[in-house]
């Protein structure tokens, strides 16, 4: 028979995992009734289905300003802080 182990709650719901999991930065669960199933997982692969989410139409003002917008072609500045980049503005 396989090895059962129960974590349980602290007071505000959260779950202290066990030490060879507490260094892992992602996890995938699935759900099986009131059972929840954590795998470790180093990259996501998986993307949400969006296919049922509709398609929304914009209106032609917001994208008339959108593309008034979006047609800067000036390279970026690459900068720590705004001073650091209005200095690079003005060489």
């Amino acid at each position: 028979m396989a090895e059962v182990n129960i974590l349980k709650t602290d007071s505000r719901g959260r779950i202290t995992l066990p030490h060879p999991f507490r260094n892992e930065p992602l996890f995938e669960y699935m759900v099986e009734g009131d059972q929840i199933t954590l795998f470790p997982v180093q990259t996501v692969r998986k993307y949400p289905d969006m296919s049922d989410l509709p398609a929304e139409k914009l209106s032609p003002q917001w994208v008339e300003a959108e593309e008034n917008v979006n047609k800067d072609t000036r390279d970026g500045i690459s900068a720590s802080t705004p001073a650091q980049a209005m200095k690079r503005i003005k060489k």
